[in-house]
């Protein structure tokens, strides 16, 4: 909440400083809000990554921006002014470029996540 701390002034740098060199933007929108709309993005946004990862290309989302609480408001609306200039709601925000390979993240084993799940 201090705008003026080190922490604050730390943690704005680290957000801002990759989106000022980024030269490519993606968005997803929907015609709504719906719970239907939210999925049907999502499946989408899955698409769309893998496609833009097989082309070598990475994403960074910038979902902040997108959160729905009252001190975000003015930024919320902001983007959607911008990005949805007819109406609707922005899904999904991320910078795309190219980055150094990322390896995969760490996974747990399927059976330990499935209660009641039987072995094979």
């Amino acid at each position: 909440m201090d705008k003026s701390s080190m922490a604050f002034q730390s943690g704005r740098d680290i957000v801002l400083a990759p989106l000022a060199t980024s030269m490519g933007f993606v968005w997803m929108t929907t015609p709504d809000n719906s719970r239907l709309s939210q999925i049907a993005a999502g499946r989408d946004w899955v698409r769309a990554n893998l496609a833009a990862t097989s082309l070598g290309l990475a994403f960074h989302p910038n979902s902040q921006i997108l959160q729905e609480y009252p001190e975000m408001k003015a930024h919320y609306d902001e983007v959607h002014n911008r990005l949805a200039p007819e109406g609707g709601t922005v899904q999904m925000l991320v910078r795309i470029g190219y980055c150094a390979p990322v390896g995969p993240t760490p996974r747990w084993p399927l059976e330990t996540r499935i209660i009641g799940g039987r072995t094979a």
